[in-house]
This record gives C-alpha cells, sequence and structure tokens, in this order.
C-alpha cells in the first residue's frame, strides 16, 4: 500500500567533487549515517531531458534558509552576499523560491530549519578527500508520491581556499587554489531545491567542480519540471451536486503527478475555493473503482483522506475547510484490495456543503461566446440567511436567489433576466409570473423572467419559502442558471458554467 503517513527521515550527502582529483567511488551511506533508509526512493530517468529527478521535492516550490556566514572573500565580496546572489539566480529563473533570513544556526540540529556553514567535518563525519561541500537533506513521508523535503543543510569544506569569481576556473598550481564559493553555494542550493547530478550537458549541477558559474538550461528545466507536475494532469472545475466520472486511461497517474515513485495508479482533479469557512460532505459510489478521496490545499499539501478498505468500493469524507483554493482528488490503490473493486471504472461524485457563503457560480459565458465581466452568486438556505448549503430535507422551507455584478459596458441600458430550472433532461424557465415553464412547450424560444433597465447589481429571487414536501417533492436534485441579456441583442445571454445547485434527500450526510 502507498498510503502511509507516517513520519521518517533520511539523510543524503551530495557532494559536489573537485574536479582533479575525479570521480570517487559513492559513499557507502550506513557508514555515514545510521539512519539512512537503503532504496526509500528510486531515480526515474526522464529520457527525453538529460537530468534525473527522483520527484522529492519542497511543498509550495519554496523554503526558507538562514544564512549568516560573517568575513570576506580575497575579491572583496562578502559571503553573505554571494550566497544571496547564487539563491537569486535559482529564484529568478525557476519557480522555486529561496526565502533568505539573515540569521545563524546549527545544521546539526535537526530542528527542521536550512542553514549553511563552514566546517571541517559533518556532524562529525569527514568530509571526502574531493569534497568541496556536502548538502545533507532530511524527508517526510507523503500520502501519494515520493517523500517530500523538509530540511537541508549545507556544509562546504572549510580546509579548501576560498574565493569568489566569474569566469572558468582558475588553474590550480603554484599560482593559486582558489576556489569560487559562489559556483559552490550555486550548485549546492540545486541539491536543496532536490536537484540530483547532471550527467551528461554541461550544467551547475554536474558533480565536477568546473568552469561553469552559472545556471544552464538543464538546470532551470530540471527545477520546473520537478515542481510542474499538476501541469501534467488535466484538473477540472468541482461542482456541487453529482458529477459523473471515469477512471481510464488517459487520466493522469499519480507518479505523474509527483514526478517520481513507482506509483502509477490513476488519478482526477477537481479544483474549488472557499470564501469562508465551510464544512464539506464528499462522496463516491462506484461499482468498479477502489475509491479514495484525497484533500489537498493549492500547494498540494495533502490535507485528509478517506478510503473504505472493509466496505464497497465507495468512500466518504467529511471535514471543514478555511478560506482558500483546494484541491479533490479522486484516486485509488495502486494494487487490487479487493475482488469486488477494481483499479478502473465508472463512479459517482457527489459533494455538498454548509456554510456562511454563497455558492460562487464560476466564470461568466454566453451564448454567443461574447466576452463578459459580469459575476455571479447564488444562495439557497433553509434559515433566513444565517447559514447557506446545498442540500436539505423536503420538510424544509427554503428561500432561493442569485445575484449578478453586471458588466459595466451593459449597466444602464435596457435588457432582460433569465432563470432555468435543469432537473435531468428538462430545462424549465422561470417567466414573469414566477412560474417555472418547460422549455419543450416553448418551441425553443427564450422566456424572460423580466425585462428592465439593467441595474450594476440584479438580484433575483428564484423562490421563497418554497417547502419541497408540500409540492409531492421527495428526493430530486436541480441545477439553477441565471443570466442577463441586452434587448438589442435578444439571441446573447450572459451567465455562468458552474450551476447553482440543490439536492432534497431524506438523508442529509
Amino acid at each position: 500500500m502507498t498510503r502511509a503517513v507516517n513520519l521518517f527521515k533520511v539523510k543524503i550527502l551530495s557532494a559536489y567533487h573537485l574536479k582533479e582529483i575525479g570521480e570517487r567511488c559513492k559513499r557507502v551511506m550506513n557508514r555515514i549515517f545510521t539512519n539512512i533508509l537503503a532504496g526509500v526512493f528510486g531515480i526515474i530517468a526522464q529520457h527525453s531531458l538529460s537530468f534525473e529527478i527522483d520527484g522529492s521535492k519542497w511543498i509550495g516550490a519554496e523554503t526558507d534558509f538562514y544564512v549568516d556566514i560573517s568575513g570576506i572573500s580575497g575579491t572583496g565580496v562578502l559571503w553573505n552576499m554571494a550566497f544571496a546572489q547564487a539563491a537569486d539566480e535559482w529564484n529568478a529563473t525557476t519557480v522555486f523560491n529561496f526565502n533568505l533570513i539573515q540569521s545563524s544556526l546549527d545544521p546539526c540540529s535537526n530542528d527542521g530549519l536550512n542553514g549553511v556553514v563552514f566546517s571541517n567535518n559533518i556532524c562529525g563525519q569527514d568530509f571526502g578527500i574531493s569534497d568541496v561541500a556536502v548538502t545533507v537533506q532530511r524527508f517526510e513521508r507523503q500520502l501519494l508520491g515520493p517523500p517530500a523535503l523538509v530540511e537541508a543543510d549545507i556544509f562546504v569544506k572549510e580546509t579548501l581556499n576560498f574565493d569568489i569569481y566569474d569566469g572558468a576556473n582558475i588553474p590550480r598550481g603554484s599560482y593559486s587554489d582558489r576556489i569560487d564559493f559562489k559556483r559552490t553555494i550555486l550548485h549546492e542550493l540545486g541539491h536543496v531545491i532536490g536537484l540530483n547530478h547532471e550527467m551528461i550537458n554541461p550544467a551547475i549541477m554536474q558533480p565536477k567542480y568546473g568552469d561553469i558559474y552559472k545556471l544552464r538550461r538543464d538546470d532551470i528545466l530540471g527545477v520546473n519540471t520537478l515542481y510542474g507536475g499538476l501541469a501534467n494532469c488535466s484538473v477540472q472545475s468541482l461542482r456541487l451536486g453529482v458529477t459523473e466520472g471515469k477512471l481510464a486511461l488517459p487520466d493522469c497517474s499519480v507518479k505523474e503527478l509527483t514526478l517520481g515513485g513507482e506509483d502509477e495508479s490513476l488519478i482526477d482533479i477537481y479544483k474549488f475555493s472557499v470564501a469562508e469557512s465551510t464544512n464539506f460532505s464528499f462522496s463516491v459510489a462506484s461499482n468498479d473503482v477502489e475509491s479514495v478521496i484525497i484533500i489537498a490545499d493549492s500547494e498540494l499539501n495533502y490535507l485528509a483522506q478517506d478510503s473504505n478498505t472493509t466496505g464497497g468500493c465507495e468512500a466518504d469524507l467529511q471535514l471543514s475547510l478555511g478560506a482558500g483554493d483546494y484541491f479533490l482528488i479522486y484516486n485509488t490503490f495502486d494494487r487490487q484490495v479487493k475482488e469486488s473493486c477494481g483499479l478502473e471504472g465508472a463512479y459517482q461524485l457527489s459533494a455538498n456543503y454548509s456554510g456562511s457563503s454563497s455558492q460562487d457560480l464560476g466564470s461568466s459565458v454566453s451564448l454567443g461566446r461574447s466576452r463578459s465581466t459580469a459575476t455571479f452568486t447564488g444562495n439557497i438556505t433553509a434559515n433566513n440567511g444565517v447559514t447557506f448549503g446545498n442540500k436539505f430535507t423536503p420538510q424544509e422551507s427554503l428561500d432561493i436567489g442569485a445575484t449578478i455584478v453586471v458588466d459595466e459596458n451593459h449597466r444602464g441600458r435596457d435588457g432582460f433576466l433569465i432563470v432555468a430550472a435543469v432537473i435531468g433532461q428538462e430545462i424549465l424557465l422561470l417567466n414573469d409570473q414566477g412560474l417555472f415553464v418547460n422549455s419543450s412547450s416553448t418551441s425553443g424560444q427564450l422566456i424572460s423572467h423580466l425585462e428592465k433597465n439593467l441595474d450594476s447589481l440584479e438580484v433575483i429571487r428564484i423562490g421563497n419559502n418554497i417547502v419541497p414536501a408540500e409540492l409531492g417533492i421527495q428526493e430530486t436534485s436541480v441545477d439553477f442558471f441565471v443570466g442577463y441579456g441586452l434587448s438589442s441583442e435578444p439571441n446573447e445571454v450572459y451567465f455562468h458554467d458552474t450551476p447553482l445547485n440543490l439536492i432534497i434527500s431524506p438523508k442529509i450526510n
């Protein structure tokens, strides 16, 4: 199984070697650090690129780094300044960001903070003969994919003669044996980010210290690929209510999302936003797929999961989320765990909420594909606007409404308002008498709810004090749409791409 979330630490030495001595044999990790876990994750060869990445990275593509190295180089440049310039080069050319903090700390303290130090050893262990600097990394196991980086410390070999200069490497010998500190740090910061050595193309991440003193194409591409896994996957907007989905190729895999590990189970990804603290209920029904629901924030921190391995193929998850952007990831296991539940097939995802904010109805669209800056929100409440939701019992009294912020170019012009309700395959239109009329009886003609001079803010009351049970409704699902148009363009309607969802059910959970 690949869903364990326990914490563990791994230390890896990523050494920058002196070119003259050559590539020495790989250090046997267990001789250096007794808590190394051999074979924790494998390296994935990127066949279209020459660098190698294993997928381990910082959540959010950034980290703080504590730097306070006293002193100045022979060429008159502060060590701190050279370190900052190296970090800025990564910041300016890649999606990763270093936040530098001028403060010193002990890199051997295992405190979850990143630091750098001139030292004659690595927490009591000797440098190799050819080592210029070494980066020690620590990791935390993740719900999906390889472990995440949680700490990285740089040890610079203080017995060497460092200086700061650009250009070709100054030859060693009677004239000078100066080693450029800045390119050394530039290389080690690549390891901090999560890059391994570049073995083919010219790059600052080549394993041997040499003439390269700036980032090259492969260095930049390596970082942007390592942190660009989300671009490998199709991301859909999550809608409230029921979504019919199917987990099958060519869906994205966990391996494609995380850029590492061996988990090739498929995933569907849905994005959604939360304006205020909100309670959500997510459930999946499937006869085919061993269902897993995962909620992550915008930086792919995994916040919650539900995977039912004891019952059927379904999954259920209830949680409260604060304001922010989120992903719902529908996943399965990396291997079959139940005879009746496979790894591919159809599923039905239900998403419901209750909270203090209205439903965001997504982006503005139009029948004629005209552009508009109009925004739309919808609200359904059973308690006079104290809290909102989309799922209610038949006995509750409901108020249903929507608000349109009209495009400024349309304000003050003669126009009309439209309200539609979609139930299954039927489309009902709200007429000027407050009654819903089946569109099949209108010969395809639009029916306006109200004709008026358009204000900047249009508030539409779809229904007040509606008790579904009194109308003989015990269970249903309705998607409402509201929109507006201009009298001068009667066939163009501006509306929203996400419906205002209402579910009536005897069961709330």
